[in-house]
C-alpha cells in the first residue's frame, strides 16, 4: 500500500496549530481502471479524459496522461471541494514526465487551475480562475518547467525525475503564516501563494489571479507538447483557523527496547486529553495511550510517555488532542526507526530504592550520560561519580520523596529510559 505525503499534520497558522480538513485525496492504488476514479463524489474526479488519439490510464498505481498530436488530456473536479473557504488551501502531488515532442511556447497553456470552473476542455476565463500553475515542456525527455503568468511571466526549472509539488494558496484575504510537518515555513501576504518543489521554495509570494473567486473546483488541461505526464498522491487540504492548543513540539526518541515520547504546549484552552497513536504505515493507527491535558492555561506544559513494547523497524506516532466538547484535532505525526539490536543496557541496583539520595547504575558501556526526571518531566539535579568498570554512582542534592521517577541514559545516539521507584 502506498503512503500519502504528510502535508498538514502540525500546520501552524498565526500563533497556533490549525484545524485542517482533507477535501480530496487520491493515490490511484485501489483500481487499475481509470473509470473507477471519475464520476464525482468524495475523492473522485468529475472527469478524466484523453481525446483521441490521446489517452488517460492507470499504470504503476498512478494516473498516466499520454498526449498525442491533435488530442487533449485533462482531469477535473467541479462539484465543489468545500462550502466555506479555508484560510489556506494546500495542494500537493507528485509529477514526472516523458516528453516525445517538446514545445518552445513561452506561455504553455498547460495549466492546473483552481477557481469556479467547468469540466469541459476549453480554457477558463480569467474571471473564473482563482490561481493557476503552468507546466512547460521545452525539451524531449524527463524534464519540465513550472510557469506563472500572473504578476509577471516567470518560469522556473528544469526539474527532472519525480518531483513533489506543494502549492500553498492564501484564501483568507489577509496576511498569514504557515508551517508544515517537515518544518517548511512561510509568510503570505493577502492574495499571494508559495510553490515548493520537494523542499525548495521556488515561487515565493507569487500573485494569485482573481481573488474574488472561490477556489472550490480544479481542472488540469494539457494542450501542447506530446508525451506522457504521470500524476500521483494528489491531496488537497485546507486550514480553518488556529487550534485551541498551541503545540510547541512532538518528539519520539527510539532505542532498542522502547520509544520515549515527549511533547509540550505553550497554551491550552478547554483541552481535555491528548491521544498518542501508533502505526506501521502512517495510514492505519492504533491508540497507544491517552493522557490528561491541562484544561485552560497560558503556561508552558510538558508531557512524557513511553512505548514500552515498540514495533520493530520504522513506526509512526501521531498526537491527537481532544477538547472538552469532544472536538478532535490531529496535531502532528513523527516517525522513528529502532536499531536492530541493543548496544546499551541499564540496570538500577536496588530498585525500588529505600535510600532516595544516592543509587548505583550498572551499564553495558562506559561514559554514559544520565538525566533524572520526575514523572511529570521536571529535571532533577545530580552528581555522577564513575565507579569500577561499567558502574556509576548517582548522588542527589537531597533525598527524593516516595514516588515514580525516570532515568534517561544516553550513549552516542542510543537512549535508554528506566523507571525508578522510591519507597
Amino acid at each position: 500500500m502506498k503512503l500519502f505525503y504528510g502535508l498538514l499534520m502540525g500546520l501552524c497558522v498565526s500563533s497556533g496549530y490549525a484545524q485542517t480538513t482533507t477535501y480530496f485525496e487520491q493515490n490511484f492504488s485501489s483500481s487499475s481502471n481509470v473509470a473507477d476514479y471519475k464520476g464525482g463524489g468524495p475523492n473522485k474526479f468529475t472527469e478524466i479524459l484523453g481525446n483521441t488519439p490521446s489517452t488517460a490510464s492507470i499504470g504503476n498505481e498512478a494516473l498516466m496522461l499520454t498526449k498525442a498530436s491533435g488530442g487533449q488530456v485533462r482531469f477535473s473536479k467541479t462539484d465543489d471541494l468545500f462550502s466555506a473557504n479555508p484560510t489556506i488551501l494546500y495542494v500537493q502531488f507528485t509529477v514526472s514526465v516523458d516528453i516525445a515532442e517538446p514545445s518552445a511556447a513561452v506561455n504553455p497553456y498547460n495549466y492546473l487551475y483552481f477557481g469556479n470552473l467547468n469540466d469541459n476542455g476549453s480554457l477558463p476565463a480569467n474571471a473564473s480562475v482563482f490561481a493557476r500553475l503552468g507546466f512547460h515542456f521545452p525539451t524531449a525527455g524527463n524534464a519540465f518547467n513550472l510557469h506563472l503568468q500572473d504578476g509577471g511571466s516567470v518560469t522556473k526549472g528544469p526539474y527532472t525525475g519525480t518531483k513533489t509539488i506543494t502549492w500553498v494558496l492564501n484564501v483568507s484575504g489577509n496576511a498569514t503564516t504557515y508551517t508544515d510537518e517537515d518544518g517548511r515555513t512561510g509568510s503570505l501576504a493577502a492574495n499571494k501563494m508559495d510553490i515548493w518543489v520537494d523542499n525548495s521554495l521556488e515561487f515565493d509570494e507569487a500573485s494569485e489571479l482573481s481573488t474574488g473567486v472561490s477556489p472550490t473546483d480544479f481542472k488540469f488541461l494539457w494542450n501542447n507538447s506530446n508525451g506522457t505526464l504521470t500524476v500521483d498522491n494528489l491531496k488537497i487540504l485546507g486550514s480553518q483557523g488556529p487550534m485551541p492548543v498551541e503545540l510547541l513540539y512532538f518528539k519520539a526518541i527510539a532505542s532498542a527496547s522502547q520509544v520515549r515520547l515527549n511533547w509540550a504546549t505553550a497554551s491550552e484552552k478547554n483541552a481535555r486529553s491528548f491521544v498518542v497513536e501508533r502505526s506501521t504505515d502512517a495510514e492505519q493507527y492504533e491508540v497507544l495511550k491517552t493522557y490528561e491535558a491541562s484544561g485552560t492555561t497560558d503556561e508552558r506544559k510538558e508531557y512524557w510517555g513511553t512505548d514500552e513494547k515498540p514495533l520493530p523497524g520504522k513506526s509512526y506516532y501521531r498526537l491527537r488532542q481532544m477538547d472538552e466538547d469532544g472536538t478532535e484535532y490531529v496535531c502532528r505525526t513523527v516517525s522513528v526507526e529502532r536499531p536492530e539490536s541493543a548496544e546499551l543496557d541499564v540496570q538500577i541496583l536496588g530498585n525500588p530504592l529505600l535510600n532516595a539520595q544516592q543509587f548505583t547504575v550498572r551499564t553495558t558501556a562506559r561514559n554514559v550520560s544520565y538525566e533524572l526526571y520526575t514523572h511529570q518531566g521536571e529535571p532533577i539535579p545530580m552528581k555522577i561519580t564513575r565507579a569500577n568498570g561499567n558502574q556509576d554512582d548517582l548522588q542527589l542534592q537531597q533525598g527524593l520523596p516516595k514516588g515514580l521517577y525516570l532515568l534517561r541514559a544516553t550513549l552516542a545516539n542510543e537512549v535508554v529510559t528506566r523507571r525508578i521507584v522510591v519507597e
